[in-house]
C-alpha cells in the first residue's frame, strides 16, 4: 500500500480537484468554492421528487420470525471485516474504533439494527453523507466531470450490509436478476460480460452476417434512480414489506456536502438516486434497471449501467429490429426518468457488406465509432485486439520503468513481488476475452516480462527461458493458456456452469475418450473466431489429462494443471 502510494506521488498526472470553471467562464480555485459548485451541480442531476408515500410502505408486515431475527454474531462478523484505514462519515465514527471494540458494541449494535429494520426508523446520521468529487475523465475544470462518492457513517453501513444480505438472499432464491446483468452479481464480472456478448457477436460475423453493436449511455444513472418507482420495483419482486419500508426511509430526506481538501459545502437535500460508494447502491440500482430488457428482440447485456445493444444488420429487416428495440429503450428511459446520453452513445459496426445504418434515439441520430472502450478493454471494428495489446503494452512499461527508477533494490525479492502486483495484472485484466490473435502482439506482451525478468540482480546474463525458470514464472504465453483451461472449469463444473450450458456443448458420453468431459470443436472461417475463448479452448482442453479435468475443486485443478503445463514444452 505504502508503496503504492509513493509510485502514484510520482506520476505527472495528479487527480485533484479543480480548477473549475464557472457559468461564467471565471476560474474558481477556492476549496470551500469549489466545494459549493460541485455540490450545486451534483444536486442539479437528480429527478423531481414526487409527493406522497407509495401504498407498500404503508402496509402492515406480516409477522417476524425467529429466523428473521438479527443477530450478534452476524453483526459481529461485519465488524470484523471493516477496514481501519477508510475514512469515517458525517458522524465521525470511525471504524478503528468500531474494529478495536467489537466484543463490546457487537450486541448492542444488534439490537439497534433489529429496531430499525422492525419499525423502519432510521438515524440522521445514517442519511448524510460527505461527498468526495473523483476525477472521471475529461476536462478538470468541468464539474460534469466529477464522480460523487458518498462517505456515510460506518455503523450505518453495517446496517446496510444486514439488509443486503436480506434482499441479495430473496433476489437468488427468486432468480429475480436477469441473466443479462452481469455487474454486482455472484459469480458474474466484466470477463464473463465480454465472453457472453462477443461470443454471439464473432458468431455471426464469422458466417458472414453484418453486425452492428450500440454502446448506450445513461446520463448520470445512479444519480437519476427515481426513489418511488424503485420502491413500487422492489413490492413488484414480492419483497418482504418491512425490508421495503427500511429503504424506502434510507432513501428518504437524505442529504449531502461535498469536502474539497477540508473545506466543506453546505447541507443539500437529496431528492433521487442511490449513493455511489454505499453498500446498498448496486443492489439496489440492478433492481431498478433489470427490466430494461424486457421486449427486446437483440441481444442485449449489461454491467450495472454499462449496457450493450447487438444484432444482426444484413437486410433492412434486420436493422428495423435493432432500431425498434432503441425505441423500446428509449421509451423505457422516459417511463423510468433515467435519460440516455445520446452524444456517448455510439454505434460499431462490424462484419463484411456493413451498410454503416444510421440508428436514432427518438430524434436524434447516433454517432458511429471505429473503437469503443468496453468495461476497460478497446474493442474496435475489426475485433483483432491489437489496439488493446498495445495500449496494455504501454500501461505496463509505464509502470514497469517507475518501478525501475524509483526502487533502489533489484533483488528478486522486490522486484517480483511489486511486477506480479502492479504490472502483470495490467497484462491480464479480460485477457481470456482479448487475448493476442497475431505472433507481433503476442511478443509485445512477452517483452514487458522479459524486462521486468532482466531487471533483476544476479539475473540479467541469463536467458529468458532459464529466468523463469529461476523465477518459478511461466511465460505470458503459458499463463493465458492456463487461464484459458480455469476459465474452462468455471464454465463446465464451476461458479460459471449456467453460462457454459450457452457457451460449450459438450461431446456425447458414447464418444468420449481421454479426461472424459470433451468439448465438441465448433466451426469457423475467420481468425476472429478461430481465436475466440470458445473456440481457441477446445484442442487443448479435450487434451488435458482425466485427472486434471475431473478435479473435484477449482483448487485441486488449477494444482493439477499446474504440475501438467510444467511438464509442457
Amino acid at each position: 500500500m505504502y508503496f503504492y502510494k509513493y509510485i502514484k506521488s510520482k506520476r505527472k498526472t495528479k487527480d485533484r480537484v479543480g480548477p473549475l470553471l464557472s457559468e461564467e467562464g471565471e476560474a474558481v480555485t477556492g476549496n470551500l468554492e469549489m466545494a459549493e459548485m460541485l455540490n450545486d451541480f451534483f444536486v442539479s442531476v437528480f429527478t423531481e421528487k414526487s409527493g406522497g408515500v407509495p401504498n407498500i410502505v404503508n402496509t402492515s408486515r406480516e409477522r417476524v420470525s425467529l429466523e428473521d431475527r438479527i443477530h450478534k454474531e452476524q453483526v459481529k462478523n461485519h465488524l470484523g471485516k471493516l477496514d481501519v484505514s477508510k475514512s469515517p462519515g458525517p458522524d465521525e465514527m470511525h471504524p478503528r474504533i468500531l474494529k478495536e471494540l467489537i466484543e463490546e458494541v457487537s450486541e448492542p449494535l444488534a439490537m439497534i439494527f433489529e429496531k430499525s429494520w422492525k419499525t423502519g426508523e432510521i438515524p440522521e446520521d445514517w442519511k448524510r453523507a460527505n461527498i468526495v468529487p473523483i476525477y472521471k475523465k475529461g476536462n478538470k475544470n468541468n464539474p460534469g466531470n466529477y464522480r460523487p462518492v458518498s462517505l456515510t457513517s460506518v455503523p450505518g453501513k453495517i446496517m446496510e450490509q444486514v439488509i443486503k444480505e436480506i434482499i441479495c438472499k430473496h433476489l437468488e432464491g427468486n432468480k429475480v436478476i436477469g441473466n443479462s446483468q452481469h455487474g454486482f452479481v455472484k459469480n458474474k464480472s466484466c470477463q464473463t460480460n465480454l465472453i457472453a456478448f462477443f461470443d454471439k457477436i464473432t458468431s455471426l460475423v464469422d458466417k458472414g452476417e453484418a453486425v452492428d453493436v450500440i454502446y448506450l449511455d445513461f446520463s448520470k444513472a445512479f444519480d437519476t434512480v427515481s426513489h418511488d418507482i424503485l420502491i413500487d420495483k422492489l413490492g413488484k419482486y414480492n419483497l418482504d414489506r418491512a425490508t421495503i419500508r427500511w429503504v424506502h426511509n434510507w432513501l428518504d430526506n437524505r442529504s449531502q456536502r461535498v469536502v474539497v481538501n477540508g473545506a466543506k459545502s453546505c447541507w443539500k437535500g437529496i431528492t433521487s438516486g442511490v449513493p455511489q460508494g454505499s453498500v446498498l447502491g448496486p443492489v439496489l440500482f440492478n433492481i431498478f434497471i433489470n427490466d430494461v430488457d424486457i421486449g427486446i428482440e437483440s441481444t442485449l447485456i449489461k454491467f450495472a449501467d454499462d449496457t450493450k445493444l447487438g444484432g444482426v444488420a444484413t437486410s433492412l429487416e434486420d436493422r428495423d429490429i435493432i432500431q425498434n428495440d432503441l425505441s423500446k429503450l428509449e421509451k423505457w428511459s422516459e417511463v423510468n426518468r433515467m435519460r440516455f446520453n445520446k452524444e456517448k452513445c455510439k454505434v460499431l459496426h462490424l462484419g463484411r457488406n456493413n451498410q454503416f445504418h444510421t440508428y436514432k434515439m427518438g430524434s436524434d441520430c447516433l454517432g458511429r465509432s471505429m473503437a469503443e472502450r468496453d468495461l476497460g478493454v478497446i474493442v474496435d471494428h475489426k475485433l483483432n485486439m491489437s489496439q488493446q495489446c498495445d495500449a496494455v503494452a504501454k500501461k505496463a512499461n509505464m509502470i514497469l520503468g517507475c518501478i525501475n527508477r524509483c526502487v533502489v533494490s533489484k533483488t528478486r525479492e522486490v522486484i517480483l513481488p511489486l511486477y506480479s502486483a502492479l504490472v502483470r495484472p495490467q497484462l491480464e485484466y479480460c485477457v481470456q476475452f482479448w487475448a493476442p490473435h497475431f505472433k507481433k502482439d503476442v511478443e509485445k506482451l512477452e517483452r514487458v516480462q522479459r524486462r521486468a525478468t532482466r531487471m533483476i540482480k544476479g539475473l540479467e546474463n541469463m536467458t529468458y527461458e532459464a529466468r523463469l525458470h529461476e523465477l518459478g514464472l511461466f511465460s505470458l504465453e503459458k499463463r493465458r493458456l492456463r487461464g484459458d483451461m480455469i476459465a474452462v472449469f468455471k464454465y463446465l463444473k464451476g461458479c460459471h456452469k449456467e453460462e457454459g450450458e450457452n457457451l460449450f456443448l459438450l461431446v456425447s458420453e458414447d464418444r468420449t475418450r481421454s479426461n472424459g468431459l470433451k468439448v465438441q470443436q465448433g466451426r469457423f472461417r475467420l481468425d476472429i473466431r478461430k481465436k475466440f475463448l470458445t473456440v481457441r479452448v477446445v484442442k487443448y482442453w479435450n487434451k488435458l489429462p482425466r485427472e486434471v479435468v475431473e478435479s473435484p475443486s477449482l483448487e485441486i485443478f488449477k494444482n493439477r494443471l499446474d504440475r501438467h503445463l510444467s511438464g509442457m514444452v
